[in-house]
């Protein structure tokens, strides 16, 4: 949804939750080229707003804090105003081995070309009955999951673009949202990486960072958190490389521009044998560790790439300091 935008003001929809209460002041985090983030999850608020059940498409009564608590608000400026959306930070989890009903486990970030209809969220805060509660559930899963979806133009123009400043926010929250999960000063790595061959690209990654950090910032089972108020380069490249395959912010945000620039026409015919487009697969930006048809070579994956060092170009970042956002 679209709404009316001045330059420098919080978009619209998060004054509005603001002024409401659901979200506070330090909730909503701006990357400072007009795109901006909420860091309070879906789930939180609506537990604001009493909203701890939705019935999902057949009417089973689901907890929000198991299905919404990954994910969050996003906004995007454009010529017709801001355009809002969700992206997802996911710690490693453990649902499924627990039986309990819920999304997905495996950690990551996910970021949604898909525009988020504000009005139905709205609605379930204001009124949520059981039908307010129900479209609000088939929305968020129209954004995040439902094949068959289009794109937000104004999404793929912001993210298309190597000067967004957008997916450094995201990578920012991110890895702080991790960090604040170590106990004792260290955080396990995700089951996934620990299930990668000692030659692999990621380990071979992990022992190339503790030579260039001067000491062992991940051995393989665990994650060195020395201050999470003040992470190191080095925490956070090990952070993003065991949780997202990515090995440096700039990785980060080449993926996320690599998945915008296939939101085109041509990329819709299926695949054969596949039973899906590279469309399907862009239309979400998917930041974890595992195969993805869309990635092929993974061109962000290698930090030469022209796709790593444009982004490098024109977002400078050097060890001495590794502070992405605030």
């Amino acid at each position: 949804m679209e709404q009316e935008r001045k330059p420098g003001m919080t978009p619209p929809f998060f004054r509005k939750l603001a002024a409401k209460g659901y979200l506070a002041e330090e909730d909503i985090r701006s990357a400072g080229d007009g795109f901006y983030a909420a860091a309070k999850s879906m789930a939180d608020i609506l537990a604001v707003g009493g909203v701890i059940t939705f019935p999902d498409s057949r009417d089973r009564e689901r907890q929000c804090g198991r299905f919404f608590d990954d994910w969050y608000l996003d906004a995007v400026p454009g010529e017709g105003g801001y355009t809002y959306s969700l992206y997802k930070m996911r710690e490693q989890e453990h649902d499924a081995e627990e039986g309990v009903a819920a999304d997905g486990d495996t950690p990551g970030v996910t970021v949604s070309f898909i525009a988020f209809r504000t009005e139905v969220l709205e609605a379930c805060l204001a009124e949520p009955c059981f039908e307010n509660r129900k479209a609000l559930g088939l929305e968020i899963d129209r954004v995040v999951a439902a094949r068959g979806q289009r794109h937000s133009e104004a999404l793929k123009a912001y993210f298309r673009r190597p000067q967004a400043e957008g997916p450094y926010l995201i990578a920012e929250l991110y890895v702080r949202f991790l960090a604040s999960l170590a106990r004792e000063g260290s955080l396990a790595v995700p089951r996934a990486y620990a299930a990668l061959r000692d030659r692999d690209r990621l380990p071979r990654f992990i022992r190339e960072n503790n030579l260039s950090a001067g000491e062992t910032v991940c051995d393989g089972e665990r994650i060195f958190i020395r201050d999470p108020q003040r992470l190191t380069l080095w925490e956070k490249n090990a952070l993003l490389a065991t949780h997202t395959a990515d090995v440096s912010v700039h990785a980060f945000a080449a993926e996320v521009r690599y998945h915008a620039c296939f939101l085109f026409g041509l990329a819709r015919i299926p695949i054969p044998f596949l039973g899906r487009s590279v469309y399907d697969s862009a239309i979400r930006a998917d930041m974890t560790i595992g195969e993805s048809e869309l990635e092929g070579p993974a061109p962000f994956h290698r930090e030469g790439s022209r796709w790593v060092r444009l982004q490098q170009k024109y977002h400078p970042l050097t060890a001495a300091a590794p502070q992405w956002y605030v």
